[in-house]
């Protein structure tokens, strides 16, 4: 099996500034796209580093109008005490991702269900996409108005 990396996978967004610390990614089109907008470090920064960096892309978002910051690390390489404490006490979340892969022969066998109707997106087809993910995102929209309130209503009851 070939072994693939997060480097293999697909960003959408533009290198917009490259340094031999980060790659800042941005996308001027989804703004709001926290997944298009950060800087994935190429190693491992010292605190300082961070902070320099932290400023430069908060100065950058505000000026796009963006009121998000998103950092990667390095993968598989874990952060210093130092930095792991300024972004807990700074109020960073922090996340981690895992990547896995599968050879297509292991994936379960299923068997087709006549409900489903999987086709190709085409000029004619378009606009029902479309709606589709409209009414989608309308309904996840919903879903994390009310979770977002029933946080507010933890923290302060």
């Amino acid at each position: 099996m070939m072994h693939v990396t997060f480097k293999d996978t697909y960003t959408l967004g533009n290198i917009v500034n490259e340094t031999n610390l980060f790659l800042h990614y941005h996308y001027p089109e989804m703004l709001m796209r926290y997944d298009s907008n950060f800087i994935e470090f190429k190693m491992l920064p010292s605190l300082a580093e961070f902070e320099e960096a932290e400023k430069y892309l908060k100065e950058f978002h505000l000026s796009k109008g963006q009121k998000h910051l998103k950092f990667y690390f390095p993968e598989n390489i874990n952060l210093s005490d130092e930095l792991n404490a300024y972004l807990t006490d700074t109020s960073y979340e922090i996340g981690f991702l895992e990547l896995y892969t599968i050879e297509p022969k292991c994936f379960p066998a299923v068997e087709n269900n006549s409900e489903i109707d999987s086709q190709l997106v085409t000029d004619k087809t378009l606009a029902i996409l479309l709606d589709l993910q409209y009414k989608h995102s309308l309904a996840y929209l919903e879903v994390k108005k009310k979770k977002k309130i029933d946080l507010i209503k933890r923290q302060f009851v």
